[in-house]
């Protein structure tokens, strides 16, 4: 009784009324009400006051509704790790990071499911320097971001060189006044090292590999912040940078441009120093001998045609058609 249609008690607390609640569920208020009153008994305590209008959930009732979804969560993770088991082939892997799957997995995805609406799809987001051993032992059938490990072992597609350069408030100074309606986001101004010496810093995690590029081109140019703020969503960083708390290196496919841009241009400079690498590759990587190389390669197409030409910072790497 307490999992059978618990999902009654999620209409009634959404609702916020057992007529709607009723009506939502395509049953007769009275049963939900019938339904209701025999929980409430087995449980022993009130979910709802119902008392007041509209009715809501007592402090037992809010703390059931909270572990009703992590049950219905752990039961669907259980689902799908049967089907998974049951039928291997039939379920796809992906890895990728939380900024980039938060703005890529809604345009690739659904071209990927057209072609294929039978495969079940398991998506991992984040720690993406620690994903190259849960591809080589099975765990991920494809990786896609930007990864510097060691990768002899395995197939690597080049999806596209992506732009790199530093975000900062205004009011850091980093570029003059007079000069900046001549540069932005897609125009980024040339500074020197000692511009950026002595400012805070918002860094991504070392297990993002963005972190790589940051410590690498730090170093190369004896920059010295004064603060490091260091986050696990570089989107969460970008949002830090645009309230003034530090200058962040950004990769430009991580940015949802479109209509944020003008918005991002006019409270950020954009720079770039002398001598730091200008793009980093975004690839796709997967086991050579993958049984499911055909659904990693229609993933990489779905990337090619929906996401890349959308990306308008970045170069798509040119190579030959996939299989």
């Amino acid at each position: 009784m307490l999992y059978e249609k618990w999902n009654y008690v999620l209409a009634i607390a959404e609702e916020q009324n057992l007529t709607r609640a009723a009506k939502r569920l395509f049953i007769s208020q009275p049963a939900l009400t019938l339904y209701l009153n025999r929980l409430e008994k087995e449980l022993g305590v009130k979910l709802f006051d119902r008392s007041r209008t509209p009715i809501l959930l007592t402090e037992a009732g809010k703390y059931y509704v909270e572990q009703m979804k992590k049950i219905s969560a752990s039961e669907q993770a259980l689902r799908s790790e049967i089907r998974m088991i049951a039928d291997p082939a039939k379920t796809l892997v992906i890895s990728i990071g939380q900024v980039r799957g938060h703005h890529w997995l809604p345009l690739f995805l659904p071209a990927f499911c057209f072609i294929h609406p039978d495969v079940n799809i398991q998506v991992i987001q984040g720690r993406e320097a620690s994903m190259g051993q849960a591809l080589r032992s099975g765990q991920v059938d494809v990786l896609i971001g930007s990864h510097s490990a060691a990768l002899s072992d395995l197939e690597v597609v080049e999806l596209s060189h992506e732009q790199l350069f530093f975000a900062a408030h205004k009011q850091f100074g980093l570029i003059p006044p007079a000069c900046r309606s001549q540069y932005g986001i897609r125009s980024p101004y040339r500074i020197s090292p000692e511009r950026l010496d002595g400012l805070p810093f918002i860094t991504s995690q070392v297990s993002n590999d963005l972190y790589s590029s940051y410590e690498s081109i730090i170093l190369a140019n004896q920059i010295r912040p004064s603060r490091t703020i260091s986050v696990s969503n570089l989107y969460t960083g970008f949002k830090l940078a645009a309230q003034g708390l530090g200058v962040q290196l950004l990769a430009g496919s991580l940015l949802q441009l479109g209509e944020e841009a003008d918005t991002m241009e006019e409270t950020m400079d954009f720079c770039v120093l002398e001598d730091m690498p200008q793009t980093r590759k975004c690839v796709a990587i997967y086991s050579k001998d993958s049984i499911k190389k055909q659904l990693i390669l229609d993933v990489i197409q779905a990337i090619k045609d929906q996401v890349l030409p959308r990306c308008i910072l970045d170069i798509p790497c040119e190579g030959p058609d996939l299989p």
